[in-house]
């Protein structure tokens, strides 16, 4: 989206704020529709609802040439999208914890998101780059088409109850373990902001040709399908808190050789295989933590509430104060800093599991 806006003429700065519009929906959306999923005991009709009316919002972007008329569409675009995704997992981890299969089947799911990330890659730089950026409204609107159909071809997960009034979540974020959790997350994308933000730039900076670049991204989202793929081997080895703990062990491995050793390209192309236990390991082991105190009429609100706090607060925070290292300091320092908040996170995600038997 940033090189359609580039594209419409809007500043760099104009397009850092509609840019930032993404990770504050992210924070307040994911809770809300969360908190809707759970009343209403449903989660298929909101995401049908969220995908028919993203679909119509995309089908007038073209039509909005104000800079302040594309910034209320992107505050409401991303509102409504960011129900997707923790409605998606909510509803998936629910199917899958009724057949008891979610540690070896939930990668297997997942991974057709990161195949999809792919393929959307791939296909939009080609198709932009013959037909050139205006392009883009057109080739999201027919991929939320795609996903509206598909999302009317679904049905939810049978209540793991009887349907109660649901009980308030908030009062769990005064458990330490919880706090421990959710402050874990928070570092773990606060620390991934430095990839997310300014991995390409650092590389390009460096002399790595936008071919490398792409390889480099590649090797990481291919690492993460293989991971997805044989997943439950390693929730069926290892105790859950050993591989939460140790992504984050990883990440610090992996940010702090990205930023002072990065001369070495087949280095960093080994690094982004981390991306296999930074991301999906790391995603896959928060999502089963999370049904310990989230689970049944918690499920959608617990799984926004990560969401928020993780991607949408983590994200947003962790993007700033790396611009500031990348201006202040120096870029390697920008990752750096982004070791330092992983090795933070570690002892946050041990911390999370103090009390408790081997898990």
């Amino acid at each position: 989206m940033s090189l359609f806006f580039a594209d419409r003429g809007f500043s760099p700065v104009q397009i850092g704020v509609l840019m930032a519009c993404f990770q504050l929906s992210r924070i307040v959306g994911p809770y809300l529709w969360g908190w809707l999923s759970d009343v209403m005991h449903t989660r298929v009709k909101l995401l049908r609802l969220a995908a028919v009316t993203a679909l119509l919002a995309f089908l007038a972007v073209p039509g909005i040439t104000s800079y302040g008329g594309m910034m209320a569409m992107m505050i409401g675009l991303n509102l409504i999208t960011s129900a997707m995704s923790p409605l998606g997992d909510a509803l998936t981890i629910s199917t899958l914890r009724r057949h008891g299969a979610f540690d070896h089947r939930y990668g297997r799911v997942r991974m057709f998101g990161s195949v999809g990330f792919i393929a959307a890659v791939l296909t939009g730089g080609a198709l932009f780059e013959h037909f050139g950026m205006p392009a883009f409204p057109w080739l999201a609107s027919a991929t939320l088409a795609l996903f509206a159909v598909v999302v009317f071809g679904m049905r939810d997960a049978a209540d793991e109850g009887p349907r109660v009034r649901p009980p308030p979540a908030l009062p769990l974020l005064r458990r330490p373990d919880v706090a421990w959790f959710l402050a874990s997350a928070f570092l773990m994308m606060f620390a991934h902001a430095a990839l997310y933000v300014f991995y390409s730039l650092y590389l390009e900076q460096l002399g790595y040709s936008k071919l490398a670049i792409g390889a480099m991204w590649t090797i990481g989202v291919v690492a993460e399908i293989v991971f997805f793929f044989y997943q439950g081997r390693l929730f069926g080895a290892l105790a859950l808190r050993t591989i939460l703990a140790g992504t984050f062990v990883l990440a610090a491995l992996r940010f702090g050789l990205t930023g002072y050793f990065t001369q070495f390209v087949w280095l960093m192309a080994v690094v982004q295989i981390l991306h296999a236990a930074t991301f999906g390991a790391h995603h896959s082991a928060s999502l089963k933590r999370l049904q310990r105190w989230f689970a049944g009429p918690l499920q959608g609100r617990g799984q926004a509430l990560y969401t928020g706090i993780s991607y949408g607060l983590g994200g947003t925070l962790g993007g700033l104060a790396m611009g500031w290292t990348w201006k202040t300091l120096a870029p390697m320092h920008t990752f750096g800093l982004a070791a330092a908040a992983a090795l933070v996170g570690a002892g946050c995600a041990a911390m999370s599991f103090r009390g408790e038997g081997q898990d």
